[in-house]
């Protein structure tokens, strides 16, 4: 029997990924089955299974890859203070372009969320996973001296976070996108300069 390699592994992995975000775009958190999403890829449920043990597992992977993406692509930022509303801009675009406009799935999955447990759980952990990576990288600001080392960076991830948050409902509810970026863009550059 031929040895699987990692990379193989990495590949069918980020390939269910995509089709759950595929599928649950379509039909919605709660209507998408896992045999959805083995048919869509031609997968056995079975190797479904060997990767993600639940739905709310398989939604933790399609988070997970969002912060990876979000390592590679946003690490250049946040250098030169003179570069804070440029590079606001950068990072609302770039988180923008990861989510590929699923925000209507992330809604529908807090709603959800209410009514399912283990739903609740997973978006517990994602939200958990992105404050710890927002405050990461506010930490490493704080060692390259942009960030003062006296500032509560904890308090200032979990207010981005937020923030955040709270623009991708405007979006939903119709507030147009370039307001939000305003919004963005000025919140981050208030913080820069207080914190800075």
């Amino acid at each position: 029997m031929p040895k699987v390699t990692s990379a193989h592994k990495a590949e069918v992995r980020d390939r269910i990924v995509q089709a759950a975000i595929e599928s649950f775009s379509q039909t919605g958190y709660d209507k998408t089955k896992m045999d959805d999403i083995s048919r869509r890829l031609g997968l056995s449920k079975g190797t479904l299974y060997l990767y993600f043990k639940s739905k709310e597992d398989l939604f933790l992977g399609v988070c997970e890859m969002s912060l990876k993406a979000g390592d590679k692509h946003d690490a250049h930022l946040f250098t030169k203070k003179e570069n804070a509303a440029s590079d606001a801009e950068e990072i609302f675009d770039n988180i923008r372009r990861r989510e590929r406009g699923n925000d209507r799935v992330m809604l529908e999955m807090v709603v959800e969320s209410t009514r399912n447990p283990r739903l609740k759980k997973a978006m517990y952990e994602y939200h958990l996973k992105v404050h710890e990576h927002v405050l990461e990288g506010l930490k490493k600001k704080v060692e390259e001296g942009f960030i003062r080392k006296d500032v509560d960076v904890a308090g200032i991830a979990i207010a981005l976070v937020a923030l955040y948050d709270g623009l991708a409902v405007n979006r939903m509810l119709g507030l147009n996108d370039s307001v939000n970026k305003k919004a963005w863009v000025a919140m981050l550059k208030a913080v820069i300069a207080g914190s800075s």
